[in-house]
């Protein structure tokens, strides 16, 4: 066995080899669709997982309790009870209105001016360019937004009519920016009590953060009596549903990629059997019996695998390692910081799946080689 290993090793890649090249080009072909099937999964995943994590930051948190009071004591009693259970890192309380903005320019911006109690990666992810947020009567704005004051149009209940529209200029106390330019560009913040001001008659929400998982969270606070309790992919769920056909169109992409390299395989080892089909007949000539020469060259076909794929397997890693230098050129196109990270487990699934397909065609195009008459493979350029 460590003499057909050998002999293998030599036919693949030695220097007296005349198709040496042959060889070096197909695990090069290997590891290129190797590198880039892992490239692109990579880049899909944490474009994923980054989008996920902005929303579960800043738009609807981990968890989301729906209140039907307005009454912001009794509001921040529930979010205190909520977060004495072990598995809640934060509960705090929180609103939304929809407003129309209207800058000192005479410009309008259609958002949401949100009333909150910033704790956890809410407020850890919001970073203050100018002032200081959450100052009682005074507003905050983005860097998109940026004024001295703003004057916001809001609906609240009137005496004669159900609903009718009202304004209010608030001073602009502070500016700040996150990581999410959508929820930059269309909310406002202020704190609970300088909404309530505004319109008291609005009921109150408790946001959740939690590093559980959020069904079992969901469970434990609806056994405190909070019923309209949603977790984030429930809020989400129209985007959330999109974002697992993406995943599955991603699957679907990954599996086509795949057949491409299997194809490469195929017609790779195809390619390097006839290359060596007169070796072949000179094997079959000197008394090496067919089961040693198929074990030879299946041999071959295997070590030229997995040189390929170690080869892609390295470049793999090391892409990802020079990815953090050049994640501000892709910031610039992006417009996010993304963090790649490789799953070690697919890697080695795809690695193997290529090894043993090569296995299997280097296999299979011996065994008809082998059919033919060794006279024919010397006289013939293609018995395949």
């Amino acid at each position: 066995m460590r003499l057909l290993l050998r002999l293998a090793t030599r036919y693949a890649f030695s220097r007296q080899n005349r198709h040496r090249g042959t060889s070096v080009r197909i695990s090069l072909g290997l590891a290129l669709c190797l590198f880039a099937i892992v490239a692109v999964l990579s880049f899909m995943q944490a474009l994923q997982r980054n989008q996920f994590e902005d929303i579960r930051t800043f738009e609807s948190f981990d968890l989301q309790i729906d209140l039907e009071s307005n009454d912001y004591i009794a509001a921040d009693e529930a979010a205190t009870l909520i977060e004495g259970l072990g598995s809640v890192q934060y509960a705090f309380v929180y609103v939304d209105i929809p407003v129309i903005a209207q800058g000192t320019d005479g410009s309008t911006i259609a958002g949401r001016l949100r009333g909150i109690d910033g704790e956890g990666r809410f407020l850890s992810n919001l970073n203050s360019y100018r002032g200081f947020l959450f100052q009682e009567g005074q507003i905050a704005v983005s860097y998109s937004n940026m004024g001295e004051t703003l004057t916001l149009t809001f609906l609240k209940k009137g005496k004669q009519a159900t609903v009718v529209p009202s304004r209010k200029e608030l001073e602009v106390g502070a500016v700040y920016y996150t990581t999410s330019y959508d929820f930059d560009h269309s909310t406002f913040l202020c704190d609970v009590e300088t909404l309530l001001a505004l319109q008291g008659d609005v009921p109150l929400k408790i946001g959740v953060f939690t590093t559980h998982d959020v069904k079992e969270v969901k469970a434990e606070i609806m056994q405190l009596g909070f019923t309209n309790t949603s977790t984030w992919m429930e809020i989400n769920a129209s985007l959330y549903g999109a974002m697992e056909l993406e995943q599955k169109m991603m699957a679907l992409m990954l599996f086509l990629m795949v057949l491409v390299i299997l194809v490469h395989i195929r017609n790779s080892s195809r390619r390097l059997l006839l290359a060596k089909q007169t070796e072949i007949a000179m094997l079959r000539a000197i008394g090496l019996t067919k089961a040693k020469v198929q074990a030879l060259f299946v041999l071959q076909a295997v070590v030229v695998a997995v040189i390929g794929s170690l080869v892609g397997v390295v470049l793999s890693y090391a892409g990802i390692a020079i990815y953090p230098t050049l994640s501000s050129y892709v910031y610039r196109s992006m417009g996010v910081h993304l963090e790649l990270e490789i799953r070690s487990l697919e890697l080695l699934v795809l690695f193997i799946v290529i090894v043993v397909f090569s296995l299997i065609a280097s296999f299979h195009g011996t065994h008809k080689i082998l059919k033919a008459d060794i006279m024919e493979m010397f006289t013939h350029d293609e018995v395949y």
